[in-house]
């Protein structure tokens, strides 16, 4: 395939939040920013723009790699949603070297997907890199007792990797074996890495790890060296090592880890398996059973064949003998629980208060960010940019307890602080584009459950470059920072310059057409056809929500407050002028002022809902049922995501007709024939039917329309606005 020009390809994790409103071509990210993005509460996002990101999966080709590390609780059963969805719109593509062959053929049926497996020729092909196999081997061990300084030491060669199931035995064995290197006068390098470095660090040590570790390892005459790690380095780390020792894991997990000793052709490693006592992070939840079964059986097996070497038909048997019980519990959980996942989606999809904790649907155990800042209130400019670590909540309850006992000690005045983050649920609050923040202090653990972003003081926890950080090490100097540039920050616009309805529609259908358009031609495309709509209707529908988002300003309360509004800062405007923004700088406190008071005799009315009901005449006239109630949904929600879902009595002003009609040559001439503002439904009392103009869940294709149109609509206008900023 030739393309016919070089894609955006951009990162989107919690450490390289490059992308965190999926606008690249080609994305990679974690399944937690794809899943929570998808389910409308994104993890690189506010609250207001929760929706934004919602449909860039429509449509789109999907790729999820190592779809056996899903956590069968949480993740796997929310990815089988989402998955089952959009494989009809698009190709899904699922990988790992790693299934069992009952997960592989079970999964397959129900999707009535293609299975392409490697032969033993091809893998062998693989493992030599080269036409004539120079093949490489691993031999297996297991170990009598725990992982020890001691072991590591006892067997290294000159490149040892060393594989934790925890940070905090990682951390603890790195201390002990670096005490021993001191102590003995060692001429070995070592080395840590986990997931709780800074991004900069992390980089650092990785870049360390492909130098000494790496296809050309040796070769700087760096000598000896001992890398300790966690998961982390289980996949996307290219390197090999000649002795591996790894903590007992799920069968899945010690193939991915042993992937990491002789991993090039000619290469011969060792593998060392040790047992634990406690199955954490694997046994820890309700299914915590069946990990520990498995990795008992999996030590057991390892015991039989101890001294065997593992090609990948050896591996493929291994995972099968000791993986496949829980295997078949995991997949008969997964389909006999679908409907029960998708009531839980939809009624988190559809802004229910009362259902469980939707992050839940993610991860069982959703984890924290934790910052440390003597003066918190220095990053309320963007919290969830600063710089810091995530926590499980098991790990964070249990260090708390230690926090508390430590803050009295050193008698201090606060131990930790909640992030509160300003969650108005009704659309015109969050029209300026802006979030407010707050902190709260936690004066005992379950004030944590209201919260996902904690800042500690940092007498009580610290940070090192090379040991990551430190929960139990205060006074390291070390403080969470806010980014330096603008482009890891959301878009806030805090300035307007006036602009009338006409100006701001016309912007926002030329971001639409230059901008959006682009891409939302195929997934609108794919839509149409498994819906089996007219060709061209998705498209139809993103230019009306474009033109007509914003109707509900043409309100005779609206434009009452505008006006009242520009009175106050100096710049009145005449009666026949439609407002769209008002002149408007956050940053002038004495215009801040002015405006409050002039907000306080003219108070600011809704708009959205308001908007989306007096146009809903003129979307069921130009669209079919569902995607008419698509269209209102998006208008109704495109300052946030979850609206009180009822509007309020509105009057629109008599030359709202006139106004709308000077914007509709803004629209091809096929949609402008659908158009008849006379349809405008002009005045109206607060509706109680309200909400059932609107899509549901429930309605799978009025519902991916939604996200399509949300999507574009919240874009449009938000690059349609930015040329009328200051």
């Amino acid at each position: 395939m030739v393309l016919s020009s070089i894609p955006d390809v951009k990162i989107q994790t919690g450490d390289q939040p490059e992308d965190r409103r999926f606008e690249g071509d080609l994305i990679f990210c974690t399944i937690d920013q794809f899943l929570s993005s998808y389910l409308t509460m994104s993890y690189g996002l506010p609250n207001r723009l929760a929706n934004l990101n919602a449909g860039a999966g429509v449509g789109s080709y999907l790729v999820f790699d190592e779809f056996h590390l899903l956590d069968p609780e949480s993740t796997l059963p929310s990815a089988w949603y989402a998955i089952k969805q959009l494989s009809k719109l698009a190709p899904v593509l699922l990988m790992t070297a790693t299934f069992s062959k009952t997960m592989l053929d079970m999964l397959a049926k129900e999707l009535n997907a293609t299975v392409e497996t490697v032969s033993p020729e091809e893998a062998r092909k693989i493992e030599s890199r080269i036409q004539t196999p120079v093949l490489r081997q691993r031999v297996w061990e297991t170990a009598e007792s725990g992982l020890s300084p001691e072991a590591v030491l006892n067997t290294h060669q000159s490149r040892s990797l060393v594989l934790c199931n925890t940070v905090r035995t990682a951390q603890r064995i790195y201390r002990e074996i670096k005490q021993k290197i001191d102590a003995d006068n060692l001429s070995i390098r070592l080395l840590l890495l986990h997931s709780r470095f800074l991004p900069e660090d992390r980089r650092r040590i990785e870049t360390n790890l492909h130098r000494l570790f790496g296809k050309e390892h040796g070769c700087d005459d760096s000598g000896s060296v001992i890398a300790i790690s966690t998961q982390t380095i289980e996949v996307g780390v290219d390197i090999t090592s000649e002795i591996l020792h790894t903590e007992l894991a799920p069968a899945s997990s010690l193939i991915q880890r042993a992937g990491r000793c002789a991993r090039y052709p000619g290469e011969q490693g060792k593998i060392i398996v040790y047992p634990v006592e406690k199955f954490t992070p694997y046994a820890t939840d309700k299914d915590g059973k069946a990990w520990k079964d498995e990795m008992q059986a999996a030590f057991q097996w390892l015991q039989a064949h101890t001294g065997d070497v593992f090609d990948f038909d050896k591996e493929q048997e291994f995972v099968n003998a000791v993986a496949t019980p829980r295997d078949r519990r995991v997949l008969a959980g997964l389909f006999a629980g679908g409907t029960s996942r998708k009531e839980d989606i939809s009624r988190v999809l559809g802004g229910d208060q009362q259902a469980s904790d939707g992050r839940l649907l993610i991860r069982d155990a959703d984890s924290f960010r934790i910052l440390i800042h003597p003066e918190p209130n220095e990053l309320l400019e963007n919290p969830k940019s600063a710089s810091g670590f995530n926590l499980q909540p098991v790990t964070l309850y249990g260090l708390f307890k230690d926090w508390q006992q430590r803050a009295d000690e050193l008698g201090l005045d606060w131990i930790a602080k909640r992030l509160i983050e300003d969650d108005d649920k009704h659309a015109d609050r969050n029209e300026e584009n802006r979030t407010d923040y707050d902190w709260k202090p936690i004066i005992d653990s379950s004030l944590l459950t209201s919260t996902r972003l904690v800042v500690v003081n940092p007498a009580l926890a610290g940070y090192d470059p090379d040991e990551g950080f430190l929960p139990d090490r205060g006074g390291t100097s070390f403080v969470s920072t806010l980014p330096e540039t603008a482009a890891t920050q959301t878009w806030e616009g805090y300035s307007y310059n006036l602009e009338s309805y006409e100006e701001h529609i016309q912007r926002v259908l030329t971001a639409f057409e230059t901008v959006i358009l682009p891409e939302l031609e195929y997934p609108a495309l794919v839509l149409e056809k498994t819906a089996n709509w007219q060709t061209g209707s998705v498209l139809e529908a993103a230019r009306l929500v474009c033109l007509l988002h914003d109707v509900g300003k043409l309100s005779k309360g609206w434009q009452a407050w505008a006006r009242a509004h520009q009175q106050a800062v100096g710049k009145p405007i005449p009666a026949s002028f439609a407002v769209a923004h008002t002149d408007s700088d956050r940053k002038n406190l004495d215009l801040q002022a002015a405006t409050k008071e002039a907000a306080r005799r003219n108070p600011k009315p809704h708009h959205a809902a308001e908007g989306a009901l007096a146009v809903a005449p003129i979307m069921f006239n130009a669209l079919p049922k569902e995607l008419a109630q698509a269209a209102i949904t998006a208008i109704t929600r495109h300052h946030t995501p979850f609206t009180c879902e009822k509007n309020q009595g509105y009057y629109l002003e008599s030359l709202a007709g006139k106004h709308v009609t000077e914007t509709v040559s803004f629209v091809p001439t096929e949609t402008r024939r659908k158009i008849n503002p006379a349809q405008m439904k002009t005045n109206q009392p607060p509706n109680p039917s309200f909400p059932q103009l609107l899509v549901n869940p429930g309605q799978e294709f009025g519902w991916l329309a939604y996200t399509l149109l949300v999507r574009a609509l919240r874009r449009a206008d938000q690059t349609g606005t930015s040329c009328g900023t200051r």
